[in-house]
């Protein structure tokens, strides 16, 4: 059976995270528009650049939790209603593909030194090898269930009804697909955190803080317009 407790559960706990998200994108903000004379410690920055990270990470545990016991509800995660229109339109097993983190770091920062070039060149390579195998394993589970018996016991379902042992089958076949699912959900978050992880490994705290605050604030953009337009359909 649907278990529509665990995406209401972690629907509420989004609603908090949002608002922590909020002022934490404001401090980054406030840290990364500081001229160097008045600029926070780099001791001060790296707490900043830690505790974001932390809370982040606080976002996927939380969802993986969810995801774990969500049954039929994990069809949910894909297309999270949480997400506005927009980001809907460029969800990547359920979230932002990893690889964007990349774009976002070169639109934040201009003062990369040629070996930091170098090593988010490679990194960015190794995370879009990484993507394909996401890819590949999800479409592996997909193709499992438009195997002839398992669609030929589907398409029985409401109209001349299931003979013996197929109703099984079919049972049995969405269950794989269920635990796929949430598997190529939970090995794409993996990818997600590791590849900002280490995108900031690569960076100094006042270029992390930059990337960090691009990505805070596009998420809250994204969460606004979607807040707006459910205040206008209201």
């Amino acid at each position: 059976m649907p278990n529509t407790s665990s995406s209401q559960s972690f629907t509420s706990f989004v609603t908090g995270w949002l608002i922590r998200h909020r002022y934490f994108v404001e401090q980054l903000t406030c840290a990364s528009s500081l001229d160097e004379t008045n600029r926070i410690s780099l001791e001060e920055q790296q707490s900043l650049v830690t505790q974001f990270l932390s809370h982040c990470l606080q976002y996927y545990q939380e969802k993986f939790a969810a995801v774990s016991v969500a049954g039929d509800n994990v069809f949910t995660f894909f297309c999270p209603p949480w997400f506005n229109s927009y980001a809907k339109l460029i969800l990547w097993v359920g979230d932002f593909k990893p690889s964007l983190v990349f774009k976002l770091t070169e639109v934040s920062v201009d003062n990369l030194t040629r070996h930091q070039k170098d090593r988010i060149s490679s990194l960015k390579s190794e995370t879009m090898r990484k993507e394909r195998e996401v890819m590949r394993d999800f479409a592996l589970v997909q193709q499992s269930v438009a195997d002839p018996p398992v669609m030929l016991a589907a398409r029985r379902v409401g109209a001349v009804g299931m003979v013996d042992g197929e109703e099984s089958d079919l049972e049995e076949a969405m269950e794989v697909l269920k635990a796929g699912m949430a598997a190529a959900m939970n090995n794409a978050d993996q990818l997600r955190c590791s590849t900002v992880g280490k995108v900031v490994e690569i960076l100094t705290p006042p270029q992390a803080i930059k990337v960090l605050k691009t990505i805070g604030e596009l998420h809250l953009r994204l969460r606004e317009v979607n807040s707006e337009r459910d205040h206008q359909r209201a």
